[in-house]
């Protein structure tokens, strides 16, 4: 039986979806380490400045909200692309449903680009081989660029927790993160 690999992000999530970043942060490295990532690899994903990607989101909640309100939403998804340069939209979701990911792609109102985060793209690509949790290494890949992904706009909408609408992340089609 192939290992489900994919369960170690699951297992992230939970503990980002009760506030708990350093736990899912000691989680990951460790999950990493097991997983036979190199450490100076860790290291390099670990220090990557994600900085300017949430600059680039939080200038652009106020108008993704607002848009929300108008549209009378329900939530806010970031979505980044592993295979396009971590490109960013922030889908506009009438309607929000814990159980499925569905509601993201299919009853979305509008989008709006937030852009690219630099630095994890090559990473993704060279070191992971662009390999979505098919192996050891490239799934101990995944989940720290994910992870770090998910704490960048994390940051930021915890600045936004009272906005009344649900924050969320996702990098597929069939799930998500709710930060708050």
């Amino acid at each position: 039986m192939k290992p489900n690999y994919y369960k170690y992000w699951e297992t992230c999530v939970e503990f980002i979806e009760k506030g708990e970043i350093e736990n899912a942060e000691n989680f990951a490295l460790n999950i990493a380490s097991t997983l036979t990532v190199p450490k100076d690899l860790i290291n390099k994903i670990i220090t990557v400045n994600l900085k300017s990607y949430e600059k680039k989101i939080e200038e652009k909640m106020p108008d993704c909200i607002q848009r929300a309100k108008i549209e009378n939403s329900d939530a806010l998804c970031l979505y980044y692309s592993l295979d396009n340069g971590w490109d960013s939209i922030m889908y506009i979701c009438k309607n929000y449903s814990k159980g499925t990911g569905d509601w993201i792609s299919n009853d979305y109102t509008s989008i709006i680009d937030i852009g690219k985060a630099r630095g994890f793209s090559g990473i993704f690509k060279k070191k992971a081989e662009s390999a979505f949790f098919t192996d050891k290494i490239s799934s101990g890949i995944c989940i720290l660029l994910m992870l770090r992904t998910t704490i960048a706009f994390y940051n930021v909408a915890k600045k936004f927790k009272d906005c009344g609408l649900k924050l969320c992340i996702t990098a597929t089609e069939s799930d998500f993160v709710r930060v708050i």
